[in-house]
């Protein structure tokens, strides 16, 4: 199997665990769009360096070989991925209330300042 092929079939996993297995729909979402563009932002600083000093080098066989600077398109969709999955994972167990009480220690900042606003 390919880089391309392994990427597309991580893509087609990704929206279908999101939009249908755990139903968290952040391919939908605003947010979610910015947040990647974030993420995007420092993928491609890394990807360049790691690339451009040959620490990573795809046969030409491997990858479609469109590039973004000197790194193959598909880093950025496996990236898209990881990140997608992470995310989605990350809401669905929020969303089932894992670690619902407060762990031991101070209270983060934004707990606190919500927590007197309140009162």
């Amino acid at each position: 199997m390919s880089h391309t092929e392994a990427v597309l079939l991580g893509l087609a996993a990704t929206v279908v665990l999101d939009l249908v297995v755990l139903r968290t729909r952040l391919l939908t979402r605003r947010a979610f769009w910015v947040s990647y563009a974030i993420v995007l932002f420092f993928q491609l600083l890394t990807n360049e360096w790691l690339t451009s000093r040959g620490v990573f080098d795809y046969g030409s066989d491997a990858i479609i070989g469109w590039r973004i600077g000197t790194a193959p398109v598909e880093d950025f969709v496996f990236g898209f991925c990881l990140v997608t999955w992470s995310m989605a994972w990350w809401v669905w167990w929020g969303r089932r209330g894992v670690q619902r009480e407060t762990p031991p220690g101070p209270l983060p900042v934004v707990t606190r300042l919500a927590t007197r606003r309140r009162r």
